[in-house]
């Protein structure tokens, strides 16, 4: 694993998949370790609960939200 880009492989799958799951999964969110997908979910606490569940905890996954367009948030 790469230090610097930790989740570089998830977002890479991510990526990839994410035309196909914009129909189907449109603002779910996504778990994914390595290129597997734990599921989609309706809220990021159910998300989370099944990343621990799938993958352990103290395994590193990623949690995305199936979006069209990535938001921007801004912080001041």
């Amino acid at each position: 694993m790469n230090e610097a880009d930790p989740l570089k492989k998830e977002l890479t799958f991510y990526e990839s998949n994410k035309h196909k799951w914009l129909s189907t999964h449109l603002n779910q969110f996504v778990v994914i370790a390595g290129d597997q997908v734990a599921g989609f979910f309706t809220d990021y606490e159910s998300a989370f609960k099944a990343g621990i569940r799938t993958f352990g905890v103290k395994s590193q996954f990623l949690i995305k939200q199936v979006c069209a367009a990535e938001p921007v948030y801004v912080v001041y």
